[in-house]
């Protein structure tokens, strides 16, 4: 490292003492620093506006990152319709469907990126993920009565690539473990039957 203008690291207090004070005092010590030499600080030190514009950014992460590799977004045109029905169930999700999402949401579930309420095709999936392909769908007693719908939904979504399986509301609700056990299993054997 050579000597500048700047302060050299060292002088950088480790262990910096408690209270307002110093940390006013600090930021006004910085102040005049940036203002007479121009420059901002760094991790470890200063950078001049020279560096900083030589400096890369950092890589984006999450979907935008496809973007950056010269690639597109992972997801089609979405009906506005179909998007304010997903936005609004996603404020007004089941016992059992918040329950399941505490399970997977941020990558908890083995490191698996899960989005909630996604738009496939003309239907609204409770849980998806886009990478290996699997809908969740958690049902309530009402769905005993509308198998011929599920059955149909099922098809459709199949027929655009998805693997869907389906739990019971109470079965998320008192045995959220199978449950995130048998999804685990999926995955690793996606060509199995449910």
């Amino acid at each position: 490292m050579t000597a500048g203008p700047y302060p050299p690291l060292s002088a950088t207090p480790t262990s910096p003492p408690q209270g307002g004070r110093f940390l006013a005092a600090r930021s006004a010590v910085a102040s005049s620093v940036y203002a007479i030499s121009g420059c901002v600080p760094a991790a470890f030190g200063f950078l001049s506006w020279r560096d900083l514009a030589t400096r890369q950014s950092p890589p984006l992460r999450g979907r935008c990152h496809a973007v950056t590799e010269g690639g597109s977004l992972p997801h089609s045109k979405v009906p506005p319709h179909l998007r304010l029905n997903a936005r609004r169930m996603r404020h007004a999700m089941t016992e059992a469907e918040l329950k399941l999402w505490n399970e997977l949401r941020a990558h908890r579930l083995m490191g698996l990126g899960f989005r909630r309420q996604m738009p496939v095709g003309h239907y609204i999936a409770d849980f998806a993920c886009p990478e290996h392909k699997l809908i969740i769908e958690v049902d309530g007693s009402q769905h005993a009565e509308d198998v011929a719908g599920d059955l149909a939904r099922t098809r459709y979504l199949e027929q655009q690539g998805w693997q869907v399986v389906r739990f019971w509301n109470d079965d998320v609700l008192h045995d959220i473990d199978n449950v995130c056990t048998h999804i685990l299993r999926l995955i690793a054997r996606p060509d199995d039957d449910h």
